[in-house]
């Protein structure tokens, strides 16, 4: 079983900021991600892996690529998750679709 770390972003406006500061960040709508998170995380958990929610900021990431000297793109922000996700644990998520809201 893998551990899968994905964004946990709880708000339409942080999904805008990450958007403007994340390139090749989804383009879609916060309602429309949030769907599509819904069912890779489904996927996930339905081929038995852990998926982990991580919370993250447009701030946070900001600040890490400052710090670290990297560029802010999304293969970038997908390891900032993992090292994030593996020092912090984060949250487990469970489908929606499981009778839980996430």
């Amino acid at each position: 079983m893998a551990t899968h770390y994905l964004a946990d972003v709880r708000h339409a406006s942080e999904h805008r900021a990450l958007q403007r500061l994340i390139r090749l960040y989804p383009a879609e709508g916060y309602e429309q991600w949030c769907e599509r998170q819904e069912r890779e995380i489904a996927r996930l958990v339905a081929h038995r892996h852990e998926v982990r929610l991580i919370a993250v900021t447009a701030t946070e990431f900001a600040d890490y690529c400052t710090r670290t000297g990297a560029k802010r793109d999304i293969s970038v922000f997908t390891g900032f998750l993992w090292d994030t996700g593996k020092r912090l644990k984060g949250r487990v998520a469970v489908p929606a679709n499981a009778g839980t809201a996430r």
